[in-house]
């Protein structure tokens, strides 16, 4: 069955200025289509993500949406909504974003979130960060239109058990404009490191840390037969004091004078070349 978004918006009875209600599902609606148009571009999808209204109920406002036929498959239609739900998740307990580095932090997990739910032979998400900074901005000026109160609840007919209750109150209050206007430069290099969080299940990404990157840093391991086999279990699980000889690839995206510090981003574990088990610690660590 094709997927289908809900958009529920319950207002307060006798409410003055009813029109911002429709105003604000207009802006939710839209919104969330250039949230789903950010994450199909993400996956290297070709095409326009727009939505069709299926049903309009009344009562509270409920618009039940589904992508055009012929634009999206379901898989990943139904991939983008739990991955869009997931993020208003991560802002029930924020009422504020406003830096490059936070927005930094909702793209790694929306780029999680599409790698758990997409399968396999499509292309390592990798989300633009400053059209993310346009969504956010669109999604809080959504809000804006609410009174204290109401409630807007987001819930995908393929996962009714959960349904994602947006933080009214949560606003983007960067300038879209300004965000994301450093430099990037791009790496390979053969690295020693520590696995902080090795995953076993799936293609989710791993979480390292070594001398020579100074920060912690996430990455997609993409040496398909080495995590297989991982995950498999034919080869030890790998210890906190083990390190991995790696070949990486990454960008470092450097933020314009006083916006900020370099990030790490769309890390891959390319080559697991080598694992030495308990012998080697942190402070011998370089690139070899």
């Amino acid at each position: 069955m094709k997927p289908e978004l809900s958009i529920k918006l319950d207002y307060l009875e006798d409410r003055k200025n009813p029109a911002e209600i429709f105003d604000a599902m207009s802006l939710y609606i839209n919104a969330y289509r250039d949230f789903g148009q950010l994450m199909t571009n993400s996956m290297g999808i070709k095409g326009d993500f727009d939505f069709q209204l299926n049903a309009i109920e009344s009562g509270s406002i409920l618009s039940k949406l589904s992508s055009l036929p012929g634009k999206l498959d379901a898989i990943f239609e139904e991939a983008i909504y739990k991955s869009g739900n997931s993020t208003f998740d991560d802002l029930v307990d924020i009422d504020e974003t406003e830096t490059e580095q936070q927005v930094e932090e909702l793209a790694i997990k929306i780029e999680n979130t599409l790698t758990n739910n997409v399968p396999n032979q499509i292309a390592e998400p990798l989300i633009d960060r400053q059209h993310l900074a346009y969504v956010l901005k669109a999604f809080s000026t959504a809000n804006e239109k609410t009174k204290c109160g109401e409630s807007v609840i987001f819930k995908s007919s393929n996962d009714q058990g959960n349904e994602c209750r947006l933080n009214t109150k949560w606003r983007f209050t960067g300038n879209p404009k300004e965000m994301f206007q450093g430099s990037t430069e791009s790496h390979e290099i053969k690295l020693k490191l520590f696995a902080k969080i090795p995953v076993n299940e799936g293609n989710s990404v791993w979480t390292f840390r070594c001398e020579k990157i100074k920060q912690p840093f996430s990455a997609k391991v993409t040496h398909k037969d080495w995590l297989d086999r991982y995950q498999k279990g034919l080869i030890q699980p790998i210890g906190p004091k083990d390190t991995m000889d790696t070949l990486v690839s990454y960008d470092i995206y450097t933020p314009p004078k006083g916006k900020g510090e370099p990030i790490i981003r769309n890390a891959k574990i390319k080559e697991v070349i080598n694992i030495t088990r308990n012998r080697a610690y942190q402070h011998e660590l370089s690139s070899f």
